[in-house]
């Protein structure tokens, strides 16, 4: 058995996988649950205040999103968490510490600095958390909260300060996927002394009409999550870990199994998040992702999360420098070929014909461009030198 333990921020977690904050997270049972099922840790949805703008609908908010009837992400309209600050403080993480996880409280910054001052203080005085999650990134809530701190570097590290004052837990920062460019903003944070950061929240969205009756699917703007978004937060992942070698990670988007765990520990995250798969497939998928996870590293040979973090940054290159690489071309293998032709219908740069039922690549046409290999359902194309 391979050893998943990883330590971020200095806390011991028994795996990399932390449920993440949402609606199976709503409550200190559901927090429970997941820690039963085996997730090192989970994450309350954001503890706040009570007011308007931090109120949510209950007459529609989730809109599952389809590609040829398959579920490939989902549009949300959720804010934080409809429990009093003193519910979370007196009862809920209570019952979440049951589980046997470590709490990761996700913290509202309040759009007054000095006020996250004093709710960190007050969620500290519990006792009950071992790692503190500063949210500005919810990309819904009104104009003084959530990406609207995120998005400016100024902001965010004058909450990460602020937080600071009171923090006795490590601090993390839960950065906004809704900007061109991360890690100027995560640079800032860690200037400001934030222990770690997390990548990422839900994507700004709108869910679509209803062609039948020229209505909304869900009345306002909402987040995207789900197997959909994992190229973009892998990207802002990946820009940030390059931009601060060793920094602490947490990475979330998408991530249904155990091979996106994987991806993301090799993109520099000590610990992944999920939330999508749980809502989908209910806290039993949990295990299976830690079985699928422990399974992988043995086939591989790998003790420890440590040998494979970060190990694709080096690969990363700019597009310049592929341009200058040799080039490579679509080839056939006849032996696997079966004729059905699907690369042919792909290369716009037609230079695949069929002839006798088997597939043949014209070298001289080809422009590497990859889509007949990643068609290909007998794995008969590939691109070579």
């Amino acid at each position: 058995m391979a050893n998943l333990s990883v330590s971020f921020c200095g806390v011991p977690f028994s795996n990399p996988l932390v449920l993440g904050s949402a609606t199976p997270s709503w409550d200190g049972e559901g927090m429970k649950a997941a820690g039963v099922a085996g997730a090192a840790g989970v994450v309350p949805k954001t503890i706040g205040p009570v007011q308007s703008w931090a109120a949510h609908p209950r007459n529609g908010r989730l809109y599952i999103y389809k590609v040829d009837k398959r579920p490939v992400g989902m549009v949300n309209i959720e804010l934080f968490t409809t429990m009093t600050r003193e519910q979370w403080l007196k009862k809920e993480l209570k019952i979440a510490k049951e589980g046997g996880a470590r709490i990761i409280a996700s913290v509202l910054a309040m759009p007054d600095p000095a006020e996250t001052t004093d709710l960190v203080a007050e969620i500290e005085d519990t006792g009950l958390v071992d790692v503190l999650e500063l949210n500005v990134s919810c990309p819904m809530p009104t104009s003084t909260v959530g990406m609207h701190i995120g998005k400016d570097p100024r902001l965010a590290a004058q909450q990460v300060a602020a937080a600071k004052k009171s923090a006795k837990a490590p601090l993390c920062i839960k950065l906004t996927p809704n900007v061109s460019d991360m890690p100027p903003i995560a640079l800032a944070c860690r200037d400001a002394g934030v222990d770690g950061i997390v990548i990422s929240n839900s994507i700004r969205s709108f869910a679509g009409v209803d062609i039948n009756t020229g209505k909304p699917r869900l009345r306002a703007y909402g987040g995207y999550t789900g197997p959909a978004i994992k190229p973009i937060i892998q990207r802002h992942l990946s820009e940030t870990a390059r931009a601060l070698p060793g920094f602490p990670l947490m990475a979330l988007g998408g991530v249904m199994s155990a091979e996106d765990i994987i991806e993301y520990t090799m993109l520099g995250a000590t610990l992944v998040q999920t939330v999508t798969a749980v809502m989908w497939n209910g806290y039993d998928v949990i295990p299976r992702l830690i079985k699928g996870l422990n399974a992988w590293m043995d086939s591989k040979g790998i003790k420890s999360l440590d040998e494979i973090r970060g190990v694709a940054l080096p690969h990363i290159e700019r597009i310049e420098v592929l341009a200058n690489m040799p080039p490579m071309f679509a080839k056939i293998d006849e032996s696997k070929c079966t004729g059905c032709g699907i690369c042919k219908r792909v290369c716009f740069y037609r230079a695949i014909e069929i002839n006798d039922g088997i597939a043949t690549a014209d070298r001289g046409k080809c422009d590497g461009c990859g889509l007949c290999a990643q068609f290909c359902p007998a794995l008969a194309a590939t691109l070579e030198e």
